[in-house]
């Protein structure tokens, strides 16, 4: 998917049309690739929904509220993990080699995950906020590995 940069604040619905909009072919302004997947919109909440095929059809939302966009990358629930604690601290100090994004754990339909998450200036631009989204879906796939590798 490719869309022409903007950069003034814009709502979900909007970026869910710059998405969803066919690439430029005037080539006076500069094409973003977005992760390939499915995207679908809940304008409701202000926050599109993608299953990104780049990344084994990992689910990434990203939602917007009055002063920032937050994307964010389910990764496995808290009771799958065996070591919660050792995991913890492994994550913990390596914290900041995770480029762009960070890990925490939040409430989804009643059950706490892990997740790795960014956050960004609401009125970033296009640019800033598809850099975060592979950012934060390269973190979740390397948080998952980890967690595949030393803790289940």
């Amino acid at each position: 998917m490719t869309t022409p940069t903007v950069t003034s604040g814009i709502t979900a619905a909007e970026l869910y049309r710059l998405v969803n909009q066919p690439a430029t072919t005037t080539g006076e302004v500069a094409a973003i690739e977005w992760p390939a997947g499915a995207i679908s919109l809940d304008e409701a909440n202000q926050t599109l929904i993608w299953e990104l095929s780049d990344y084994g059809n990992l689910p990434i939302t990203l939602s917007r509220s009055e002063n920032e966009w937050i994307a964010m990358a389910p990764i496995v629930a808290v009771e799958s993990v065996n070591n919660t604690a050792e995991l913890n601290d492994v994550l913990l100090r390596q914290g900041i080699s995770l480029p762009l994004a960070s890990v925490g754990i939040v409430d989804i339909d009643g059950h706490d995950f892990y997740v790795a998450y960014g956050q960004l200036f609401g009125d970033s631009k296009l640019e800033s906020i598809c850099a975060e989204l592979h950012a934060t879906a390269g973190a979740a796939m390397e948080v998952a590995e980890l967690i595949q590798t030393h803790f289940v």
